[in-house]
């Protein structure tokens, strides 16, 4: 019989393989755990499938799996605003309960906000865990800004609020995020930004017969959507066209327009088949929520990155390589430093890339070390 402490994991995603920013996070907190000597088991909520495969690979990772299945109601009232209990599942509560009678955990850790009723059908003695994401509390503002229509869950302040007091800690992927939350006095607030091994070397080895090749790999959401095409046309409307080509992957891939010397690549099962494709990663955003992973991906896999500030929200701080105020101005500093057969300061740009790699594991190496004095201090 294992000695260990248990810890509960909540989540609707679909974890393995972990191939969205959302699931990759959350897996990043799933080895902390183990790491810090937990046994894991995961209620999963399901609304992104669940068969065979996801079962035995789940079974991997997992001591015990529970599985849900998803009847929330997910109302979307006028205004695009979104009530948490209309989006939580009561079942859930009945099953984190009898887990717990069960297995005895020690820590339960709940993902995004319309989750955190669970963590109530647990005992004071558990300690409650609510990683964010992202902020919810508005969110459909930021989308009416960039004339869009709304998409997914936004709440009002008072029903943020009153998720984040159902935790004992709650982690921000953004420290601005981290710093609007505790501004409105919220005094559990942990950051922990999202960092991910280096599995790559910075360096420039691309084949001789290669022109420097540009990439975007994302999902088809509206903001990626909206943002690369706004970025390509920027590009194509400055008279010369860009010479050197883009290749874009992943679901946005169908979205995009055609343009000379763009590759659409589509989905790809491994990342590192996109990146030792692609010598400098893109992040065109226009806007948005919570941290792009995109943005820091591509730095795992030695790889610099050219972004808007939207892009880099959550880790500016920290970023040593150039921001661009919008799309308009990081196509004309493109077409300025590498409109040409041999484009310019490449060097520098892997330098400075190496320089904010240093300075995010930096950030979270601290961060992680006072989430893990944290959770010691309650256990």
């Amino acid at each position: 019989m294992s000695m260990k402490p248990r810890a509960l994991v909540v989540c609707f995603n679909r974890l393995l393989p972990a191939n969205q920013g959302n699931s990759r996070r959350i897996m990043q907190l799933v080895g902390f755990y183990q790491r810090q000597g937990f046994e894991l088991d995961l209620l999963y909520h399901n609304e992104e499938g669940f068969d065979a495969g996801l079962s035995h690979a789940l079974a991997k990772v997992f001591s015990r799996v529970t599985v849900v299945r998803s009847t929330a109601p997910k109302t979307i009232h006028p205004g695009h605003v979104c009530r948490i209990d209309e989006w939580y599942d009561a079942a859930l509560s009945a099953a984190a309960r009898e887990m717990h009678r069960l297995r005895g955990y020690s820590v339960a850790h709940a993902n995004y906000i319309w989750y955190s009723p669970v963590l109530e059908a647990l005992g004071k003695s558990v300690v409650k865990v609510l990683d964010t994401h992202d902020a919810f509390a508005e969110r459909r503002a930021k989308y009416l800004a960039a004339n869009m229509v709304p998409q997914w869950f936004s709440t009002s302040y008072d029903e943020e609020d009153a998720a984040l007091r159902r935790a004992d800690a709650a982690l921000a992927i953004q420290k601005e995020e981290a710093a609007g939350f505790a501004t409105r006095g919220h005094r559990n607030i942990l950051y922990l930004p999202y960092v991910e091994p280096l599995v790559r070397n910075f360096e420039d080895d691309r084949p001789e017969d290669r022109p420097l090749t540009f990439g975007y790999l994302a999902s088809g959401n509206d903001w990626n959507i909206l943002s690369i095409n706004d970025l390509l046309t920027k590009l194509n409307t400055r008279g010369n066209s860009f010479p050197h080509p883009i290749v874009v992957a992943g679901g946005v891939t169908k979205h995009v327009r055609d343009y000379q010397g763009v590759v659409k690549l589509g989905f790809v099962q491994q990342l590192h088949s996109f990146y030792d494709a692609v010598d400098v990663a893109l992040n065109p955003m226009v806007g948005g929520t919570g941290l792009k992973i995109k943005t820091v991906e591509p730095l795992c896999y030695g790889k610099p990155v050219l972004s808007t500030r939207s892009g880099v929200e959550g880790v500016s701080h920290l970023w040593q390589m150039p921001i661009y105020e919008d799309t308009e101005a990081m196509a004309a500093d493109m077409i300025l430093r590498f409109g040409r057969t041999e484009p310019q300061g490449f060097g520098q740009l892997i330098q400075q890339a190496m320089q904010t790699r240093a300075s995010l594991d930096s950030e979270y190496d601290l961060q992680l070390g006072r989430f893990s004095a944290w959770l010691k201090s309650r256990l």
